[in-house]
């Protein structure tokens, strides 16, 4: 059935949802490269910026962007060699790791608001208001699917 069509003809939800994901890495990645910054990065200086107190607590990234904790540590080391973020142990419990936005991390998420923005409503462009609820809410119920699979 597939050996006559491009890749590019395939309309299987999985294949179509991995590109997506793909282009968007790969256009975003190509515009922070100049920053030299990551979009996982841009990510978690976004919700540190959005934290009250600009800061979280490692777990919380973990949950909130569903990554494990050993890659999460891995973006925060690289984040806190650039200068962007620090890590402190809590007082009562040095495993605990609170993360904090520097000066020149909330300077960088604030210049690369406008491009997130951007990149997210690309995403969604030509579609009504209508459509882009009805596909925020496909997106949720899809993710909901695929992690009632880990529980």
């Amino acid at each position: 059935m597939y050996q006559n069509r491009k890749p590019e003809d395939r309309d299987d939800n999985g294949i179509l949802i991995q590109r997506l994901a793909k282009n968007i890495k790969y256009l975003a990645d190509e515009n922070l490269s100049n920053h030299n910054i990551t979009i996982e990065q841009v990510k978690i200086l976004r919700f540190l910026s959005e934290s009250l107190g600009s800061f979280a607590y490692q777990k919380d990234i973990e949950q909130n962007f569903a990554i494990k904790r050993s890659s999460v540590t891995n973006i925060l080391q690289n984040m806190e060699k650039s200068g962007l973020i620090e890590r402190l142990g809590d007082v009562s419990d040095a495993r605990i790791k609170k993360v904090l936005l520097t000066e020149k991390g909330a300077e960088l998420s604030k210049t690369l608001k406008d491009f997130i923005c951007n990149l997210e409503s690309v995403i969604v462009n030509d579609m009504t208001g209508e459509e882009k609820e009805v596909f925020k809410n496909l997106l949720k119920k899809s993710l909901n699917n695929v992690n009632e699979l880990f529980r």
